[in-house]
């Protein structure tokens, strides 16, 4: 897709603001986020391409990432399992992102 630094930026935070998390209490305040997000988006698109096409292959592109992250999780998930101990030492931004989808237990409080 050729994304700047600023496009990729807020795709990466419109992708992340995902509202249809299931754990979620605020889910249309992350809607609203992630509406503002698109529009901030689509406004910097328009600076140097055809907005709306840009912006069209961009959106595709959100069913096929949303299956490799769930992917992901489920790969995550099964790590966790086995090394637990591991899994606790995680980054604080990666256990940030994932600690509401998944639960890391401490294996010395078992």
């Amino acid at each position: 897709l050729q994304l700047s630094d600023e496009e990729l930026a807020l795709f990466t935070a419109a992708v992340l603001l995902s509202p249809d998390r299931p754990w979620l209490t605020e889910s249309k305040k992350v809607q609203k986020l992630q509406d503002k997000i698109y529009v901030a988006l689509q406004h910097e698109i328009q600076k140097k391409h055809s907005a709306e096409d840009k912006l069209s292959k961009m959106v595709s592109k959100l069913p096929l990432m949303k299956t490799i992250c769930n992917l992901h999780l489920d790969k995550l998930e099964f790590f966790r399992l086995l090394h637990p101990e591991t899994a606790m030492n995680f980054p604080p931004l990666y256990k940030e992102v994932f600690n509401s989808e998944l639960q890391y237990s401490d294996p010395r409080e078992s």
